[in-house]
């Protein structure tokens, strides 16, 4: 009995983004695409942080530098999400809300004085997006306040 097998990994040799999905074409043919909101780093950030993307490991994988995010094809295949927001973030997103709202903004408004989507605020302010203290730096700094503000 004889069983087809692939020893190569599966690449990726084309991205793009349309209506809310990342779509990667493999070196086969194949075309995969999965809703951007499996991955809220990507389905939050802003178009030119997007666009700032390269394959890596030959086409097995994508960097996205300015976000720090990485994918694996086999990953998009076996349809592997983002993991979830870890504690730290959930914990940092009251403080987030608490200084956007003292300084008087909607989450449009912080967003574009900080040049990001208003869905990166929404997700950072709801503690669904793995994010650290220099996101909360530019959030405190956007917003006139100083980087030891306490809400």
């Amino acid at each position: 009995m004889s069983t087809l097998t692939n020893p190569e990994p599966p690449r990726g040799t084309h991205l793009w983004f349309e209506r809310g999905r990342l779509v990667v074409q493999l070196q086969d043919g194949r075309e995969l695409a999965c809703p951007l909101a499996f991955f809220p780093r990507l389905a939050g950030a802003p178009a030119g942080d997007l666009s700032d993307w390269r394959f890596t490991g030959r086409g097995t994988g994508i960097h996205w530098p300015r976000l720090d995010e990485d994918l694996s094809i086999q990953g998009l295949l076996e349809g592997r999400r983002a993991p979830e927001a870890d504690v730290r973030a959930k914990a940092l997103a009251p403080r987030l809300r608490a200084a956007r709202r003292q300084a008087g903004f909607t989450q449009v408004q912080l967003a574009e004085r900080m040049g990001r989507s208003q869905a990166l605020v929404s997700l950072a302010e709801r503690g669904a997006l793995r994010i650290g203290t220099p996101y909360l730096r530019a959030v405190l700094e956007a917003c006139g306040l100083p980087s030891d503000w306490q809400p």
